[in-house]
């Protein structure tokens, strides 16, 4: 699963390195990962962000969509709750777990942003709002389709191939502000989360 983790502070700098290097030396296993043992034994100086379509929290909330099934938003609820008691908030009361909202028109991403604005509510975690990045600008949306093709070994006339969809570009401020007109405190957030961020 993903979990996006940004340095706050030098401490946690040395703790992403000590989890970087653990994940290749430790729990490489076709790629580098790490378990939670690890993140709780060096997430201090932290901050963690719940990872977006390939999160654990997302895992869970996607079977509930698809299942209506109580058991699996439960399941997320836990994830949630876990991830906010290992990133607790730091010593000026500032959170260090947030969950992640996204809006670049994936229909799996759109259909569980509502149950995560619902989490956030139930445990009184905050909101962040990001855009997955593949390539710098809208207009680089073919060339990244041409690499992955190549990458694949399709032809771009072959429609059962993989997709990306053209929004996964780095979008100024005004574009994801227009993006989350509803949740103005989750684009707010980016920044204070930046402004945090002090290594």
């Amino acid at each position: 699963f993903h979990l996006v983790l940004l340095a706050e502070n030098l401490t946690g700098w040395k703790n992403l390195l000590k989890l970087s290097s653990d994940s290749y030396i430790q729990g490489f296993y076709y790629r580098p990962r790490m378990d939670r043992s690890t993140l709780e034994q060096w997430g201090d100086g932290l901050i963690a962000i719940n990872g977006h379509l390939g999160s654990s929290i997302a895992h869970h909330l996607t079977r509930y969509v698809q299942s209506h099934d109580e058991k699996n938003y439960q399941a997320a609820l836990d994830e949630a709750r876990w991830h906010a008691q290992v990133f607790k908030p730091n010593e000026k009361g500032e959170p260090r777990f947030y969950l992640e909202l996204q809006r670049h028109g994936i229909p799996e991403q759109d259909a569980i942003n509502p149950l995560i604005q619902k989490m956030a509510g139930e445990l009184g975690l905050p909101l962040v709002a990001d855009n997955d990045a593949h390539f710098l600008l809208a207009d680089d949306h073919d060339s990244h389709d041409t690499l992955i093709c190549i990458s694949m070994g399709k032809t771009k006339d072959v429609e059962n191939r993989l997709h990306y969809s053209p929004e996964l570009y780095v979008k100024d401020p005004g574009q994801m502000a227009e993006l989350f007109p509803d949740v103005p405190e989750a684009i707010e957030n980016t920044l204070k989360i930046a402004d945090r961020c002090d290594v």
